[in-house]
This record gives C-alpha cells, structure tokens and sequence, in this order.
C-alpha cells in the first residue's frame, strides 16, 4: 500500500504528529508573518482532547497561504534537527548554561527531545538560535565546509573563561572591520570537552546583511514592499590548550577578518604581528603509500619516521575503521596482510586522521629523542599544541617536507588585480575540475592559486593526450620515478618516455572563495557594498549611478550555455520593478540584451594586459545609454547581429529577444523582410527553407519558445503563415 503523502510536508507533518497540540499551538501562535503579524491558529481549550486539537489545527492549516507552510516547513526541520542525536546535544548544553531555575525545571519537565526543541523555539529563541550555532559549529568542524581554523602563533594568549571575552569591544571591532552599518551582536558560549576536542568557547557573531524586500498583496488588491535584514553569522571557537581559533560562515573574506579581530581584541596580539597562520592538511599521499622517508636536516637528523595509526570513515560520518600498530611493525605491511581484499576499497574512501611517530637526534648535544603527531585531513594537527617549540618548530617542518601540510596565501591586491582576467576565465567554467593544462596555456601557476585556497589538487588523470605522427592520439599516464613526471605508455603498450605532470594534474575549484575574490576586487573597483548572490550564475551589486541615471547593477557568468542564460533571464524578470539595470557578463561575446536589461562584456572594461584597474563608469554609462536608445527608439523591427550565431531581435514597444544560433537569426530576419516589405507573412514551406528543420517551434527550447511565442512570432492569416507579434501591426 502506497505511504499517504503528507498534507504540509514531511517535517510540519512530523511536528503536528510527535508533539501534544498545546505546545504545536504555542508554536504556531508565536510565529510572524513577513508582515510582522502573529498567526492566530483556533484556540485548544482544556475539554478539548489532544486528537481533537491537532484536527482543529491541522484544518487552520490547510487555509494558511502556501508560502507560510513553506516558511513553518523550513522551521520545522530545523525543530527536528535540534530534537534528536547531535541537535539535542547542542541545545542541552545551551539550556544548562542559559536558563535558570523555573525556566530550567520547565524545559526538563518536556515529555521527550522534540518538545524541548519546540519549547526553546518558542519561549527563547535566541538561545535555540544559540544552540543552532554550536550545531551548524560541530558539523562544520567534522566536515570542514565554510570552515577556517588559524593557529595562535604568540605564547601569552589565554582566556580563563567566557567572562574574559569583551562582547561589545569585539562586537564593534568586527563591525568596523567588516565595514557594516548595522550593530553586530554576540553570543557567547562555554564548549564542555567531547571525546574528540578539549574544552573552548563559542562566540556566534550575527550581523545585518543586505536590504531585500518582498512584495506582500493586501486583501482589498493593492500591494504594498515590506523591506527587511537577513541575518548573517560567524561562529568562532577557541581552544586555550590547542591555541587554535576556528571560524566557519558562509563568506571566506568574513572567516579571515573576525579570525584576526579576535585575536587583536581577545587574545591581545598585537595588530603588527603578521597574518595569522592558516595551515591546510592534505592526507591524499596516503592513498598509495603509508612509507615515509627521513630527512636529514641541518640542525636534527630523523632516525624513525612510521605510520602508528590511520582512520578512513566507510561511505560515512558514522561508520569508521581504526588501525593501530607498533612503532616495530610497518603500516602497509599489516594492511596487505589483514585487509588485503579490501586495502584498495578503503583507500579509495581517503584517510581522515594519520598519526606518525618520529625518532630524532640533535646535531648541537646528541640528544635523542621520539614524539608523535596526529593529522586530521582538512584544517586539524596536534603540532600547535606541542609544548616545546623545538618540537612544535620540527613537526611542521616535517609535514611540510612530507607534503601534507602548506601555509594558506591568500592573494594580494596586486596579485588579484593582475590575474583578474584568468580569475574570470575560471569563475565562468561550466563544471567544478578543470585540468593543469588551462593553467599551464594561460602561463599561470597553479601552486599560488592552490596556496590561496582558490583551487585544491585532485588528483591526476590517468587517460592524457600526446602528438603521434601528426595525430592526438591517447596515451595511458602512470606516476613516474621523481615527483612531477610521468611516465606514458602509447596505445600499443609501447614506452612513450618520461613528461612532466603539469597538464595532466586535476584541480577543484573552491567556487565560493573564488566568487568572493573576484566580487571582492569589483567592489574596491566601483566602490560599492551591496553584494547579494541571486543564483549561482547571477549576482545584484546594487544600484549604481551612470550619468544621470541610477540603474540596478548585476554581474553574470556562463551566459553562453543556455540554460544558465535562462536562469539570469528568469531572475532578472522577477526584478522588474527595478527597472532597467546593465549586466556586466563574465563570458566572452554575450547577449546584447537580457529583457529590457543592457549587457556588456565585464572584459571590454579591462586594461589592455586583462588586469583589473578602475572600471571606466564614463564607459559603462556610454555603453548602456547607446543600447538602451537603440532598444526603445527603434521605428521599425530589425534584427542586430553580434556574431554568426548570436543576435538581437528589437520590435517597438517589446522587450529586446536575444536570438542564438543561425537558424533563430534567419527566421527573424525573413519574418522582419516580411514585414517591412508589405507581405506581412511568410509561408512555413519558404520560411524554414534550408533550415533542416519544417516548424519554427523545432528552432527553440522549451522555455525559449514560450517567452518568443506569440508575443514575438504568431501565426499569420492561417496556421500555413507565420509574422512577427502583435506590437508590429502597427510599425
């Protein structure tokens, strides 16, 4: 038998189902409308029976608007979450801190997890949001997504307690470095030690972010624009005895200036000192052997270095195999012994923690001596905690030696408005890998951009290209005998020699970091500070003043695919009321027009070297009001090429249609010829003459021939005719 789909949706559902109807009214009755009015869900009165309440509410809810089921779906999940395993944890923490005595004996007085989650969203929500925070922190730590982690690099930073944070003076600190106009707010929260992590504090920084507003429809008919903040937050933790500051947010830029105000404000490092250390430690090297060599350093030698200890997670978070050995016995060879059926499928999953014991001899007294360091694949090592500098000094030598550690470099201004260029070649890549050789036909390095976080080695490939008598042929690439080669071998199994693995390294690309820097360098250049990420391939910076005029600026990336052209179109059409606005296009040779929109190519602004320099607004301002007149002056239809495949179709009194390919061009112009020349229409047989094709409907995608179809192209006398919309009867 089928399951019966929920009438709200499965987390409302839920909620409606596992808790008393008392505490769901509660619930309901202290939610706000985006209006800022309270629900008024029908009153449970004490005759009234649980099923008969949820009945009654379940009813109430069935005549709300669909977009407030939506809002209290999205609300309920985060109930959910915040009521069972990790979530319960979190707010139970955040209960024993914040709440006092009556309010405590009351949330403990919960029938089960899922009422107390419900009852601290309704009596305090500030502390659910608190205990949201340490959640979203803990995931963000196991997962190392939006997540930074700094070392403390001077001895006397300590704070005893959450008393020694000053709230306020690292709230205005922050706000003044993130340039914000609203009040930045905090929350502050002890960490008890977990098996996995000492004691720390937790600092939740929340901030306003950009105005949005929402068009809310009254009962009589008219409308009226609510306008609004959204929240945005930093979660910062420290950790006295690892000395290591963990900053995770959504924004890298925000994860670097609150980690550095922090330690200014908190820590007391001096603002002189240099950057905070950002260590990124990759375990990839594992994958094909645990065996380590010895360097022999200038000041030590290293007698022993051996794999004591390697932990793989199984497909999952939960699910973890740990293997120990002596420091006698030799990792690979316990792991071809006892899970040599297995050893390749668990190295396929990556190694999450690697711990390594090293035996030493100092050059100065020959002393001797061994220690062990721990590695967690991401942002984590047991070195910085290392009381003796010596040792602490050593272990990072070693990792760095052994590859699996490197400092993080952000770029510089001068670097980022140098590449800029290349940056936007990489910003507008359709996927999320992309191969060393469009690094190394660019001439740019790929290890700065790795060393900035902007990019991360994957892998390589093992299938490349190479010349054979004039042809591409495949060759299969194996690792060679020094680090940076291969060796190739053709399509008959025949030796291909020795190449460097420069073109055939893959890399990911960090797409967030990569869009901050790049909207960051914009932003310096025009001066502006409302950024607001519309889609993933479409970005609002705000209005900005061309010449007398004040338009909506956006930027845009991959509008020559085009299903992500649409996607622009789309958001951009729900922003109408903003009137016209120019759209700076991160492809090369984009669309004249996007609707009423004027599109220029973000390139043609760039210095003559593709470095960034101060956009000319003179241009941009000239450019928009050129497109613009040729748009709405127009006294005829006409078509205007770009390119071989790319034009734009104008019709007085219509938005602009940006045509693609060559068969939308000719339709449009045999149907302009047509209707300038006193026929009016064309034939289907002579309009699609040549074209491989017998319907104008067969030249266009779905959604494209919506939007062109009628208002651009109908049917002429009968449905054997085709002409150009209404608007052009009367040209």
């Amino acid at each position: 038998m089928a399951r019966r789909k929920s009438e709200f949706g499965p987390n409302l559902g839920s909620i409606l189902q596992g808790a008393p109807a008392a505490l769901v009214w509660q619930f309901l009755a202290s939610f706000k409308r985006p209006d800022d009015t309270l629900l008024a869900p029908p009153e449970i009165t004490e005759g009234t029976t649980d099923d008969q309440g949820k009945a009654a509410l379940s009813a109430y809810l069935r005549s709300e608007d669909k977009e407030i089921i939506g809002l209290l779906e999205g609300i309920a999940g985060a109930l959910l979450d915040m009521g069972q395993d990790k979530g319960a944890t979190s707010l139970e923490t955040v209960a024993g801190q914040r709440l006092q005595n009556i309010d405590y004996d009351q949330y403990e007085s919960q029938p089960d997890l899922l009422c107390k989650s419900i009852w601290m969203r309704t009596v305090f929500p500030m502390h659910f949001h608190d205990a949201q925070s340490f959640y979203a922190a803990r995931r963000y730590r196991e997962r190392r997504t939006y997540y930074t982690c700094c070392e403390v690099d001077f001895d006397h930073a300590s704070v005893a307690d959450t008393d020694g944070i000053p709230d306020e003076k690292l709230c205005d600190a922050v706000q003044e470095a993130l340039g914000l106009k609203g009040k930045v707010t905090a929350s502050v929260l002890e960490l008890p030690e977990t098996a996995n992590y000492p004691p720390s504090f937790m600092v939740a920084l929340r901030h306003p972010g950009p105005l949005s507003s929402i068009d809310n429809h009254r009962e009589e008919g008219g409308w009226t624009v609510h306008y609004y903040r959204p929240s945005h937050e930093a979660v910062l933790i420290y950790t006295p005895q690892l000395k290591k500051i963990e900053v995770a947010s959504a924004s890298s830029d925000v994860r670097e200036k609150t980690s550095k105000v922090f330690a200014e404000v908190v820590l007391g490092r001096p603002p002189s000192a240099k950057p905070l250390t950002r260590r990124e430690f990759n375990l990839e090297r594992f994958r094909s052997s645990f065996d380590l060599d010895c360097p022999d350093l200038e000041d030590v030698e290293i007698t022993m270095a051996a794999v004591v200890e390697a932990e793989v997670r199984l497909g999952s978070w939960g699910r973890r195999l740990n293997i120990k050995v002596t420091i006698k016995d030799k990792m690979e060879d316990v792991v071809r012994k006892y899970v040599s059926n297995s050893a390749n499928l668990i190295r396929s999953f990556g190694f999450t923690k690697i711990a390594i014991a090293i035996g030493y001899t100092r050059r100065s007294d020959g002393k001797e001596g061994t220690f062990r360091v721990s590695i967690s694949d991401g942002s984590s090592s047991d070195v910085q905690s290392m009381r003796d500098p010596f040792l602490r000094d050593l272990g990072f030598r070693l990792l760095e030696h052994w590859g699996l550690t490197q400092n993080l470099r952000t770029l510089t201004d001068q670097e980022r408005a140098q590449w800029f260029g290349f940056l936007l070649s990489l910003y507008d890549l359709p996927g999320d890998t992309v191969a060393g050789a469009f690094f190394n036909s660019a001439g740019v390095d790929p290890a700065r951009l790795v060393s900035a976080r902007l990019i991360a080695r994957k892998g390589r490939q093992v299938i490349g290209l190479a010349e054979d008598d004039d042809e591409v042929v495949e060759v299969e690439q194996q690792t060679g005998p020094e680090p940076g080669t291969v060796r190739q071998t053709g399509s008959f199994g025949e030796a291909d020699g020795l190449r460097l693995d420069t073109n055939a390294i893959e890399y990911g690309i960090d797409r967030a970091w990569l869009a901050e820097t790049i909207l960051k360098a914009i932003a310096g250049s025009l001066g502006i500070r409302n950024i607001e990420t519309i889609n993933e391939f479409l970005v609002s910076l705000g209005p900005m003043a061309l010449g007398e005029r004040k338009v909506p600026l956006y930027l845009a990336r991959r509008l020559a695919d085009l299903k992500a052209r649409e996607s622009v179109e789309t958001a951009l059409r729900s922003r109408h009321t903003a009137g016209p606005g120019l759209v700076l296009a991160v492809s090369d040779e984009p669309p004249q027009f996007l609707g009423p929109n004027v599109v220029i190519a973000l390139r043609d602004l760039l210095l003559n070297d593709g470095s960034l320099g101060d956009l000319d607004r003179e241009e941009m301002a000239r450019r928009f009001e050129a497109n613009r007149t040729l748009a709405t002056s127009a006294q005829v239809a006409q078509v205007v090429r770009h390119t071989p495949r790319s034009a734009t179709l104008i019709i007085p009194g219509l938005e602009p249609l940006t045509l693609d390919g060559v068969g939308q061009i000719q339709l449009f112009e045999s149907l302009v010829e047509a209707a300038t020349d006193g026929t009016g229409q064309r034939l289907t047989k002579v309009l699609m003459d040549g074209m491989g094709s017998d319907n104008p409907r067969q030249l266009f995608s779905s959604g494209a021939w919506a939007k062109a179809h009628p208002t651009y192209i109908r049917h002429g006398s009968s449905n054997r005719y085709w002409r150009l919309g209404e608007a052009t009867d009367t040209a």
